[in-house]
């Protein structure tokens, strides 16, 4: 079955590259509307002139997620060009590449971890997603429905040595999440979580994990994992689920074990 997803309007941020790029990409492909909105401009600008098409509807916009007034400024614009949001993707992260944790990733002593680091990590995992949704979701709540996606990592990544404040920030996101599942339910408003299911070839990664990942043979990833659970999630399979963790690895076991037929 070929999901057609003409008039759907997706919003996913951190859209420009890695995961966040290639669910773009596939929704698009499927007859999305979808508007990318990231950070860095020259991305945002490299992936519109990729995706740019007759075939395609895409829109790029810049914002910035752990600045609510940047966010509540696309939201105003969103809402003067557009009718409706039927997804809201939360991908925009950052994590153990950012400056100011490369002695941490030597020593392995949280100690070490600069103060801005941290905060870095939490503003924009936590708390960027609490931004961008409260600034969409209320479109939502007036249309009576909506889905709302948050693109996390592993359950083991979030307690694993070495992964501090990554690991908390993304555990603390889901907890976020669950609330929400639970508090917007009523609203018709659908709250779930996607993660790949293991180490993943985007711009988190740092070229020492990768090269750690090949030298012990261990499975590196393809930032199209995502592109399958995404189209599920956008499809009227979806509609009425709520409060669940898909991982992408595992999505053909899980369509498996709820007896689901779909094809993307």
């Amino acid at each position: 079955m070929s999901i057609n997803l003409n008039g759907y309007h997706v919003l996913i941020t951190g859209g420009s590259s890695g995961m966040g790029y290639e669910m773009a990409k596939t929704l698009l492909s499927h007859g999305a509307t979808v508007i990318i909105a990231a950070l860095n401009k020259a991305k945002l600008e490299k992936a519109y002139a990729t995706l740019n098409s007759k075939e395609n509807d895409v829109y790029i916009v810049q914002m910035d997620v752990t600045d609510e007034q940047s966010i509540m400024k696309v939201a105003s614009w969103y809402r003067e060009k557009f009718t409706h949001l039927d997804l809201l993707i939360n991908n925009a992260g950052v994590g153990g590449n950012i400056k100011g944790l490369e002695t941490y990733r030597h020593t392995g002593h949280f100690y070490d971890i600069p103060t801005s680091a941290f905060k870095l990590i939490f503003d924009t995992n936590v708390l960027g997603y609490f931004l961008v949704t409260k600034a969409f979701s209320p479109l939502m709540v007036e249309q009576g429905k909506g889905q709302i996606i948050y693109t996390s990592t592993s359950t083991e990544t979030m307690t694993r040595t070495g992964m501090i404040p990554y690991g908390p920030s993304k555990s603390a996101a889901e907890a976020m999440t669950t609330v929400l599942s639970q508090e917007l339910q009523d609203k018709g408003i659908m709250v779930n979580v996607i993660c790949p299911g293991g180490f993943t070839r985007t711009n988190l990664a740092t070229p020492d994990m990768i090269e750690f990942f090949k030298k012990n043979n261990m499975p590196i990833l393809e930032p199209t994992i995502l592109n399958k659970p995404i189209l599920f999630l956008a499809s009227k399979d979806a509609q009425k689920i709520t409060g669940e963790k898909f991982i992408g690895n595992k999505f053909d076991r899980y369509l498996e074990k709820h007896q689901i037929n779909f094809e993307d």
